[in-house]
């Protein structure tokens, strides 16, 4: 039977946590799927841990000699010949027996769902569970409601025609976070993100997974992936823009993202702020993309950042700053869409903002 899911799996010195990855994609209750493994950077101790599960047929490995980093090694898995569904696996989380299972029931249930995930459970450091509601709507509602919200949809079932549309992931010097956010962006012209509310993802929290290791990353490289997320968001959303209010909520919405991430990675305010948005900019003028953020509809957007008193707020510990910059992400995304959805923007007539 051809296999269903295309599982990726990239590596590099993860020896010691791999073999409970492995072992838990064996017990899957689904079993039509394969699973690739992409071992980074000739890591022959990592090799040799996964070397026994490839008894199973299901599985193979690949032992790439040069050191590819986190997104040369999951664009290297995009481009290789995947099945139905391609499922992203971090080599140091499990899932429930019935992951696949769950998930693929309810993709077959909504056809046009780029990708279906499920609830996280945490354990290690932190035990608690995330949920991420679904995403769904118009092209631009989508996108909107995404930029408020998290990765959660990486860690289910991805549609591979939705991956073909969206491409690759472009590289950021920060291991992919920020460009990844913009990838996942890509993926919801292509359909909805749903969400199965069961807690089936295991995720490990330990000082070595990625997402605690960026916070020690040099500054330049943190710089290189705001100034990636803010081009990349532009990218994805401001051609799906209908008029001109739209265009101005959307650019202020994209840049006040970047301005909070800010606040969070540099509490300090060094570099300064008006350095990193100086930073973005010149970035859209060596890729070419100034159309999508001109000159002359910079200023009012940044006047309106400058009169938010809540900005000082974030000079708090980092889990308030973090806390906060998503709550105002979620209140701006809900103001937007609620705006959309009036049909406020939708009109040829001249568009008087709300006070």
């Amino acid at each position: 039977m051809t296999p269903r899911i295309t599982v990726g799996l990239p590596v590099y010195k993860g020896a010691d946590l791999i073999p409970k990855c492995l072992d838990c994609l064996q017990r899957q209750t689904f079993r039509d799927f394969e699973v690739i493994i992409s071992v980074d950077g000739g890591d022959l101790e990592t090799a040799a841990a996964c070397r026994p599960f490839l008894m199973d047929p299901r599985f193979r490995m690949v032992i790439h000699p040069e050191r590819l980093d986190w997104v040369g090694n999951f664009n290297w898995l995009l481009q290789q010949d995947l099945q139905e569904f391609f499922c992203y696996r971090q080599h140091d989380d499990t899932t429930a027996p019935e992951f696949f299972e769950v998930l693929l029931q309810a993709a077959d249930m909504e056809p046009n769902a780029a990708a279906v995930y499920c609830d996280c459970q945490y354990s290690g450091g932190r035990y608690d569970i995330e949920s991420v509601p679904s995403i769904e709507g118009e092209s631009l509602h989508r996108i909107v409601r995404y930029m408020a919200s998290s990765g959660a949809p990486l860690r289910g079932l991805i549609r591979r025609a939705a991956i073909r549309q969206a491409g690759l992931v472009r590289s950021d010097g920060f291991h992919g976070a920020s460009a990844l956010s913009v990838w996942l962006a890509k993926l919801l012209h292509w359909g909805n993100f749903r969400r199965v509310a069961k807690p089936l993802y295991y995720r490990l929290d330990h000082p070595r997974n990625i997402t605690n290791t960026l916070r020690s990353v040099p500054d330049d490289r943190k710089q290189a992936a705001l100034t990636t997320l803010f081009t990349g968001m532009l990218e994805v959303a401001v051609p799906l823009c209908r008029t001109p209010e739209e265009r101005r909520l959307i650019q202020r919405f994209i840049l006040d993202r970047i301005v909070f991430s800010y606040l969070y990675w540099w509490p300090s305010n060094e570099p300064s702020a008006e350095n990193i948005i100086a930073d973005c900019l010149e970035r859209l003028r060596l890729e070419g993309n100034t159309h999508l953020l001109r000159k002359e509809e910079l200023p009012p957007i940044l006047q309106e950042l400058k009169r938010r008193p809540d900005i000082k707020l974030l000079k708090q510990s980092r889990m308030r700053r973090f806390i906060y910059q998503m709550h105002q992400r979620s209140r701006m995304a809900s103001v937007f869409i609620q705006r959309l959805e009036c049909g406020e923007l939708f009109t040829n007539s001249v568009i008087y903002p709300r006070r």
